[in-house]
């Protein structure tokens, strides 16, 4: 039993603790951007909060992060009034991502894979990312697009036009 314990006390995973890095909130950002026949815009939230456990190497092992859907700012009460209102933020607060695989393509390039949990549903997505270090911390960006209606979103609408299914995420994260 005491030479079990001693090379479980030695194994690389246990003799590198992994780190727990948490986002730097005064940085880091979530966008998304979205169509309609007469105009698009863009929104953002500055109030991200997430956490990236690190390998032994310094490389990222797993992300988790979450925004607030009132926390996104357009420019335009009323349509931020309005989106609260058809993604049920009162029921559904959060939209949040957890990797479930992170792998580098390329030295900075990462492929990332996880869930996406939106409006009640969780669905897996993939997207690519990019990390770099720049003044003693690293800087992740990247980007993917969701649709409305796989998250069970009904599509408002603006003089009779409905807006794009389509949402574009862009997050800009520090640690």
């Amino acid at each position: 039993i005491m030479r079990t314990l001693i090379l479980l006390l030695l194994s690389p995973t246990l003799l590198f603790a992994q780190a727990k890095k948490p986002f730097d909130k005064k940085k880091s950002t979530i966008t998304y951007s979205m169509n309609h026949i007469l105009h698009a815009w863009d929104a953002v939230s500055p109030e991200v909060n997430g956490v990236v456990q690190l390998k032994a190497d310094g490389n990222i092992e797993k992300v988790a992060i979450v925004a607030k859907i009132s926390s996104f700012d357009s420019k335009s009460s009323n349509r931020d009034a309005h989106t609260l209102e058809v993604t049920e933020a009162l029921k559904f607060p959060n939209i949040s991502f957890v990797s479930t695989s992170i792998t580098e393509s390329k030295p900075g390039e990462l492929d990332v894979k996880g869930n996406l949990q939106f409006h009640g549903v969780s669905k897996e997505t993939s997207f690519k990312a990019t990390a770099k270090n720049s003044n003693g911390s690293t800087q992740v960006t990247g980007g993917f697009i969701f649709l409305l209606e796989d998250f069970r979103v009904t599509r408002p609408s603006f003089m009779l036009k409905q807006v794009d299914n389509e949402v574009k995420i862009k997050f800009e994260v520090f640690y």
